[in-house]
C-alpha cells in the first residue's frame, strides 16, 4: 500500500545526491529536463502575460528575462551551491561582469588580486576606463597587505582560490571578514575548485561565480557561467542580464544538468590524478617547482585542507629547467595530452599561461603576479594515471635531455 504524503522522506542532503537529482522527490515524468525550444511564450490574456513576466527569472515569457530550461537548471546548482538564487550567463566572464556592473558604480573601488584570471584583468581595466572604477591589486600570497588596498569606495573584494594558474589559495573565511569589516561585498571566482570541491558561501563570501565551461560542463563542449548568491544580490544581477542580454541557450541549460549529474565523480578522479601527477612531477629531475596546494610544502596546504571539501583541483602548475624554451618544447612533445586552453574536461590540457589565460598581463605583470613564463598548466583529467605519467616523462625528457636523467641533487 502507498505511504501516505506526509510520511514522505526528507529532501535529499548529500552533495551527490543533489547534483544527480536536484529537488526531485518522485520520478514520475522526465527523468531530464525538457529543452523548451521556444524564445517567446503565448498568453490568454494581458492579466496572464504580465503576471508572467513579473516572475522575472521566474517566468516563462521572453528568454532573455527568464526561461523555464534555464530556470531549472539555475534552481539546481542553487541548491548544490547552499545558495538562494542562482543565475546561468552565456560564459564565465559574462558573469563576473554582470556582478561587476551590478554592484558598482562610477567611482567605485574594487580590490582584485594580481593573479586573477586575464580575462577578468582585462575586464577591470575596461571598467576603469569607460565606468570610472578605481582597482587595486593586490598578491594573493601576501594577506597581511590585502587591508592598507582598502578605501572608503571599496565596494568588491574579488579573489580566486586556487588562483589561476600559481595555485595560491586564499583563506576565504580571512578575506570575507576583511571585505565585511570595509563593507564591501566578497566576490570569489570559484572555477578551479567546483561547487563541490568549495563552498565560498560557508565561508562568508557574498556571492560565488563559475565559469561552468570548466568543470561543471565537464567535457569541453560547452561555453558558460554561473553566478549565485542571496536573493537580494541575485535579484540586481538578474536586472543587469536583462538590460546587456548574455542570456544562454535552453540547449546549452541541459547539458549543465547532464554534466552536473557526474560532476562529483568526475572532480573526485580528477583530483586524484592531479595530487598523484604533483607529486611524482615534484621529484622529476626536470621540474624546478610544482604548483599545487596539495603538497605539503604549498604555503597555502594548511587552509586548503580546511576549506577544500573533495581534494585540492584538478589543476598544478609546472615551472620546469629551461624556462620559456624548455616549456615549449615539452609542449610539443605531448602525445596524450593535448596543448589547448580552458581547464576542468575529462580530457587532460596543457597550456602556458604567457601565451593564453594570462597573455594580457605582459611578462612584468606575469613577473609580479610570480607567474613563471616558462610555466606549464597542467588540468588533469580522468584518465589512467599511468598513461598521463608516460606522457610527462617523455615529453620531458625529449624537451630537457642534460637534466632528465640527472638526480635531484644535481639539478640547478
Amino acid at each position: 500500500m502507498k505511504e501516505p504524503a506526509d510520511s514522505a522522506p526528507p529532501p535529499p542532503q548529500g552533495v551527490r545526491t543533489r547534483a544527480v537529482h536536484g529537488d526531485r522527490q518522485d520520478h514520475t515524468g522526465p527523468a531530464s529536463t525538457p529543452i523548451v525550444h521556444s524564445v517567446t511564450f503565448g498568453f490568454d490574456s494581458l492579466d496572464a502575460l504580465n503576471e508572467e513576466q513579473f516572475k522575472g527569472p521566474a517566468g516563462a515569457y521572453y528568454q532573455r528575462l527568464g526561461h523555464p530550461t534555464l530556470r531549472a537548471v539555475e534552481e539546481r546548482l542553487a541548491r548544490l551551491e547552499g545558495a538562494e538564487m542562482g543565475l546561468l550567463f552565456s560564459s564565465g566572464v559574462a558573469a563576473i561582469a554582470a556582478v561587476f556592473l551590478t554592484h558598482l558604480e562610477s567611482g567605485d573601488h574594487v580590490i582584485a588580486l594580481q593573479q586573477s584570471y586575464g580575462g577578468t584583468h582585462d575586464l577591470l581595466a575596461w571598467g576603469a576606463k569607460r565606468f570610472g572604477w578605481s582597482v587595486t591589486l593586490v598578491d594573493a600570497r601576501k594577506p597581511e597587505e590585502w587591508e592598507a588596498a582598502f578605501a572608503p569606495r571599496t565596494r568588491i573584494f574579488h579573489v580566486e582560490s586556487p588562483t589561476n594558474p600559481t595555485l595560491a589559495i586564499v583563506d576565504l573565511k580571512r578575506a570575507a571578514q576583511l571585505a565585511h569589516r570595509h563593507e564591501a561585498r566578497l566576490t570569489v571566482d570559484n572555477t578551479f575548485a567546483s561547487p563541490i570541491g568549495q563552498r565560498p558561501l560557508v565561508h562568508g563570501a557574498d556571492l560565488v561565480i563559475y565559469s561552468a565551461t570548466k568543470s561543471i560542463g565537464g567535457h569541453s563542449d560547452l561555453l558558460a557561467g554561473v553566478a549565485l548568491g542571496p536573493r537580494k544580490a541575485m535579484e540586481q544581477v538578474w536586472k543587469t542580464r536583462k538590460i546587456f542580454g548574455p542570456v544562454p541557450d535552453p540547449g546549452m541549460a541541459w547539458q549543465i544538468e547532464r554534466s552536473l549529474k557526474t560532476l562529483a565523480l568526475r572532480v573526485q578522479a580528477a583530483n586524484a590524478n592531479a595530487l598523484e601527477l604533483a607529486r611524482r612531477l615534484a621529484r622529476h629531475p626536470a621540474v624546478r617547482s610544482v604548483f599545487y596546494p596539495g603538497l605539503p610544502d604549498h604555503p597555502g596546504h594548511d587552509i586548503a585542507r580546511r576549506q577544500m571539501d573533495l581534494g585540492f583541483g584538478p589543476v598544478l602548475a609546472v615551472d620546469v629547467l629551461g624556462g620559456a624554451e624548455a616549456a615549449t618544447a615539452t609542449m610539443s612533445a605531448l602525445r596524450l595530452i593535448a596543448h589547448a586552453p580552458s581547464l576542468g574536461s575529462v580530457d587532460s590540457l596543457a597550456s602556458l599561461p604567457a601565451h593564453t589565460s594570462h597573455i594580457q598581463l605582459g611578462a612584468e605583470g606575469r613577473a609580479r603576479a610570480g607567474i613563471p613564463e616558462g610555466l606549464i598548466r597542467l588540468s588533469v583529467g580522468i584518465e589512467d594515471v599511468e598513461d598521463l605519467w608516460t606522457d610527462l616523462q617523455q615529453a620531458l625528457a625529449r624537451a630537457t635531455p642534460a637534466t632528465a636523467g640527472a638526480r635531484p641533487d644535481e639539478r640547478g
